[in-house]
């Protein structure tokens, strides 16, 4: 192999770690995006919850507990299938 060529593939070399490097800086924002708009989600989901529930005062374990006996109901459940069917 010529110095030359050499010289071309250690060029090619770099610019594929640089693609590489690309690559994974645009993964992460990604991510990262995705994950921030997560969190937004779980906080507003969570205010309304509190907001149409009345459960502003309760600790984490009573809210599980009440939404789980809330689910429960058949009535919810059918409409909560029927809901998610129409999303």
């Amino acid at each position: 192999m010529t110095e030359n060529e050499q010289q071309r593939l250690q060029k090619l070399n770099e610019k594929m770690a640089q693609l590489k490097a690309q690559q994974q800086a645009i993964i992460a924002r990604d991510k990262d995006r995705q994950r921030k708009a997560r969190v937004r989600r779980l906080i507003q989901n969570g205010a309304l919850a509190e907001k149409y529930l009345n459960c502003e005062n309760m600790e984490p374990k009573e809210f599980e507990l009440m939404l789980s006996q809330l689910v429960a109901i058949e009535e919810v459940k059918t409409y909560l299938d029927k809901f998610n069917k129409n999303i």
